[in-house]
């Protein structure tokens, strides 16, 4: 639970930023013509705004994604990838297999590259779901 806590606080703050800069570059006229359409203020944020933001969230769901795939820093300061491995992460096993125990460092390239090819995939699934207009 700490971890999720952790990660939540990490990426919270992050993507933010993005969304207030996506929201910032709606245009205020675009939500006055609405309104004097008489549109709610439900209605406008569902066909106006959540619209406009897509990208952004295109945006913020491919770099979380990414960045909990990668995710390594707060596992291994928190809980060291245990009890046992039961929070050891893809990122934290790549290392363990590179420099603890018996470093094998080919396998340790290999399973990198089975997460590279894991964000790609991930990626572009995300890219076609949420590019369609």
């Amino acid at each position: 639970m700490s971890i999720i806590l952790t990660i939540t606080w990490r990426w919270t703050g992050y993507n933010t930023v993005f969304y207030l800069a996506g929201l910032q570059n709606i245009d205020r006229t675009i939500y006055e013509a609405a309104k004097i359409d008489g549109a709610s203020s439900s209605t406008q944020f569902f066909h106006i705004t959540m619209p406009l933001l897509k990208p952004v969230i295109l945006l913020t769901a491919i770099m979380s994604t990414n960045g909990t795939l990668q995710l390594f820093d707060e596992v291994k300061n928190i809980t060291n990838g245990g009890p046992g491995i039961s929070t050891l992460t893809m990122s934290q096993y790549i290392y363990n297999l590179s420099f603890m125990y018996n470093p094998q460092f080919g396998y340790a390239a290999a399973v990198s590259y089975a997460i590279l090819i894991l964000v790609a995939i991930l990626s572009f699934a995300q890219i076609k779901i949420g590019g369609k207009k």
